[in-house]
């Protein structure tokens, strides 16, 4: 199984994708849109609501702020999330995740192995033909520094790039049967720590020649890994899963939360907080390095799927597009 928001514009259909691309007069235009070849179209106008699209992830760009979700379509904020505009890609399928190296270059991969790049920090974007997906679908890309980009997903499939992703190789991991699905690669202290489904973890030294699997703890499904300022290791998953290791993975606590609801995305904070989002308007708030979390909802109870710190504030992404988490709204069960 893999993310739930990841996956979710497949089963909307395609009537249903487009009822949530709607006019507004307060909206801004979308300019650009997919034609054949990968390139894109300037001018073509579609006017989004920012709350009426599935988002699937977010993260800065220097102090821009990019979202990425449903038909290919991108989101940009320059005001940390106060206003919004709407920009085309060259594809149309949903756009699962979103990296950036610097202000300026940055990757979004997804559905069907789409990959598309800018190197203007999300006004354009170029696609690059992934062939060796075998159209089946990327679902997050994580970047490295230095131009290097890993972009990973469905059935085990995992590639990189140096060179700011105009070219990518694909590798194998673990080995030639692993085909779970690949939920995120984290940077750890000069190693990457991979999480999938099926509750598998594997770890790669700084060289990163080959993942090697580490004993886990869960056989379920994990989501996604944040790094607590002390340095401890949050794994999250789905039905409200969480383990924590103070030991780089040599032994993991499972940390009682109370609820089945699946956690889809996570933060560590500047000032040291971790917030874990996740289905049902679910909001996990650790303010001790992930030993325990206070579980609370939105009152709107729309599934979040990623979130980013920006202006002193939280911004939210997920089934009712983007927007500010006003932490003292959220209530108990």
């Amino acid at each position: 199984m893999t993310n739930w928001f990841r996956v979710a514009c497949l089963a909307v259909g395609a009537g249903l994708a487009f009822a949530s691309v709607a006019s507004d007069d307060k909206a801004e235009p979308a300019t650009g849109a997919a034609t054949a070849g990968g390139t894109v179209r300037a001018g073509t106008v579609v006017d989004i609501k920012p709350n009426r699209i599935y988002l699937t992830d977010i993260e800065k760009a220097g102090d821009r702020l990019v979202a990425v979700g449903e038909r290919g379509f991108v989101l940009v904020s320059d005001d940390t999330g106060k206003s919004w505009r709407a920009i085309g890609t060259p594809v149309v399928r949903a756009l699962t995740g979103v990296a950036f190296n610097g202000d300026k270059l940055g990757v979004a991969v997804g559905h069907g192995g789409s990959l598309v790049r800018t190197e203007d920090g999300g006004d354009t974007w170029t696609e690059v033909p992934m062939d060796e997906a075998y159209g089946e679908s990327l679902l997050g890309v994580t970047a490295l520094g230095d131009g290097r980009f890993a972009a990973y997903g469905a059935f085990g499939q995992y590639f990189d790039t140096l060179d700011g992703g105009k070219s990518w190789t694909k590798r194998t991991i673990l080995s030639e049967e692993f085909e779970n699905h690949i939920s995120q690669v984290v940077p750890v202290n000069g190693t990457l720590w991979m999480v999938t489904e099926y509750g598998t973890i594997a770890r790669c030294d700084s060289e990163c020649t080959d993942f090697v699997e580490v004993p886990s703890p869960y056989t379920g499904s994990f989501f996604g890994m944040v790094v607590a300022q002390d340095g401890a290791l949050v794994l999250f998953g789905m039905r409200g899963t969480i383990f924590r290791s103070a030991d780089a993975g040599a032994t993991w606590q499972k940390i009682e939360t109370d609820t089945t609801a699946t956690f889809n995305g996570g933060r560590t904070l500047s000032d040291g907080r971790i917030i874990l989002v996740g289905n049902a308007g679910l909001v996990a708030t650790s303010t001790d390095n992930g030993q325990s979390f206070k579980i609370e909802w939105s009152p709107a109870s729309r599934g979040f799927s990623a979130l980013v710190e920006a202006g002193g504030g939280l911004v939210v992404v997920g089934e009712a597009g983007v927007g500010m988490l006003d932490t003292s709204a959220l209530v108990t069960k």
